[in-house]
């Protein structure tokens, strides 16, 4: 037996009751389940935030980068002000050009010092050497014109004996004194060489040679300190930024100027050391400028373990810590090749890569 049930006519005309209109206002039940999904949104979504924090360091290996020439930095070699800047921003330099002029105080009081202390020495020094070999100089002077005097009377002894006038034992004896009158100069100039030769042992080994030496050493070390102010380029190449201007007190070690000495600019990221097996030679990446440009790049030299990362690359609460620093090669537009430039640089997860590779092998995607 087959049972049927008559339909309400609620269900055709749901405002019509008993052949009346009644109007029914509009539902109200999107509303609720539209709050209460914006509900579950907000509950869930610290969770979904949270998830997405440790997820995607896992799939995705991102290091920060920057766009660089690795600009050659001119640091201050002693402490002093600035007397004089030589150079600007973006200005062309030779080799060996002047670039800035320090000036200290200090050094220069210690080199006039040390100059006036060694020509005190030597003024004292000097009178009593140079009597005794004024004196020596003397006596090589009267020695050579007794030399003259000797052999003009032994040319007149020659004219006499050939003529006769006088006996040869007369020849013999202005001979013999002509010989004694040359040993008397030669031995003048012994005498000369061996008093400057004591004196210079004098100089040099002596109490105030020992002292001279001492403080001609010392001038030496601050001539060379004093010329080290005036700072020059050993390379040609142009100035990417002036760091200082005149009249500003630096200290040793403080960067002074930065020189860009190589034509084209490249891309140097630093790695979480955890990723080190993407470091090596050859291994891609993908390069993201500020604007959202996107350029593939490749590593093309070896990498290298550093501590010091640019300040603008790290956090606020960030101190120095270890990093791989890599170098990619690739042609960068000119717009892009400025110094300094943050960039992101992504590597493709191996793992990831893999699953992915197996996926399709098995035409599961």
């Amino acid at each position: 037996m087959k049972i049927r049930f008559n339909g309400s006519t609620k269900s055709e005309n749901p405002q019509v009751e008993k052949g009346l209109n009644v109007a029914y206002a509009g539902s109200k039940r999107a509303a609720y389940q539209f709050r209460w999904y914006l509900l579950v949104l907000l509950v869930t979504s610290p969770i979904g935030l949270v998830l997405w924090l440790f997820l995607f360091p896992k799939v995705s290996i991102v290091a920060p980068g920057i766009v660089t020439s690795e600009p050659l930095t001119i640091r201050a070699p002693y402490d002093g002000v600035i007397k004089s800047v030589h150079v600007s921003k973006a200005m062309n330099v030779e080799q060996a050009q002047d670039l800035l002029v320090l000036s200290n105080t200090e050094l220069e009081a210690q080199y006039n010092e040390i100059n006036r202390q060694m020509m005190m020495l030597y003024t004292q020094h000097m009178p009593q050497s140079q009597i005794i070999l004024s004196q020596l100089e003397q006596r090589k002077k009267v020695a050579k014109q007794g030399v003259q005097r000797q052999k003009e009377l032994l040319e007149k002894y020659e004219r006499f004996k050939q003529k006769g006038v006088i006996p040869a034992a007369d020849l013999a004896s202005a001979v013999n004194a002509y010989n004694a009158a040359q040993m008397a100069y030669e031995q003048t100039k012994v005498d000369i060489s061996r008093e400057k030769e004591r004196q210079e042992l004098e100089r040099r080994f002596g109490l105030k040679g020992q002292r001279y030496n001492d403080l001609s050493y010392e001038f030496s070390r601050l001539a060379a300190l004093k010329q080290s102010l005036f700072i020059k380029t050993d390379n040609a190449g142009r100035i990417e930024d002036v760091l200082v201007q005149t009249g500003d007190r630096v200290t040793a070690g403080q960067p002074l100027l930065l020189i860009d000495t190589q034509k084209e600019s490249k891309v140097v990221a630093y790695l979480d050391p955890k990723h080190l097996e993407y470091s090596n030679i050859g291994q891609e990446a993908q390069i993201r400028f500020p604007d959202g440009t996107k350029l593939n790049a490749r590593i093309s030299e070896p990498t290298e373990l550093t501590s010091r990362l640019p300040s603008f690359l790290m956090g606020p609460f960030e101190g120095e810590k270890t990093a791989l620093k890599i170098t990619l090669s690739l042609p960068i537009p000119n717009h892009f090749q400025v110094e300094g430039l943050p960039i992101d640089v992504r590597f493709k997860h191996q793992k990831v890569e893999q699953a992915f590779a197996l996926f399709e092998e098995n035409d599961l995607l």
